[in-house]
């Protein structure tokens, strides 16, 4: 009788201790859930923050396109003479070489810090399009490398990229057309 009761309460404490390790569990995992859908949710409120802010701030004065750069050799000179001149008036730029000098609360930093990631961010751009939350963001890093070891097609093929969402979208200072129920188009007002 004696080992049919041991064996009875070795069953139950053995059951106890697992119904209690896997509510231990359960909780745990509960609270990883929790944790990585906060870091998510709270992700998400930053770009959304980042693009309304950068929006707010530049969108008035027809600026529609972050882009970074640097004071490299590879492509300092190439993005000054080729770049600027083409998407300067629609850009804010920043020069990471003189991120110390950047102010951290600026709109133009929190969009670069929020897309650009921890790699190949210098050169990039970013296109804002004027609704939505959706920024397009092309990063120039490899095809520089690859121009400066004979490929310039990369970097064509990067500019190409750039230059379709930025036709996609347009600038910020393209008035809109309203439409008959009241929504706005893309079509240019007719002057």
């Amino acid at each position: 009788m004696t080992a049919w009761f041991k064996k009875t309460a070795v069953l139950i404490i053995v059951v106890a201790a697992l119904m209690f390790l896997w509510r231990g569990l359960m909780i745990l995992a509960a609270g990883v859930v929790a944790l990585v859908v906060g870091a998510l949710g709270f992700d998400r409120w930053r770009k959304w923050r980042a693009i309304r802010r950068f929006r707010s701030k530049w969108a008035a004065q027809g600026r529609d396109v972050l882009l970074v750069y640097s004071n490299s050799p590879n492509w300092q000179a190439y993005v000054e003479q080729s770049w600027l001149q083409r998407w300067g008036r629609r850009a804010v730029v920043l020069n990471w070489s003189d991120r110390r000098l950047w102010r951290p609360g600026s709109p133009e930093v929190q969009l670069f810090r929020a897309f650009s990631g921890d790699r190949q961010f210098n050169p990039l751009g970013i296109v804002v399009p004027p609704v939505g939350r959706k920024v397009h963001v092309v990063r120039f890093w490899r095809a520089f490398r690859d121009r400066k070891h004979g490929k310039p097609q990369t970097l064509s093929k990067a500019e190409a990229e750039f230059e379709r969402h930025l036709n996609a979208a347009p600038a910020p200072d393209t008035p809109l057309q309203p439409t008959s129920d009241g929504r706005a188009t893309d079509e240019l007002k007719q002057q």
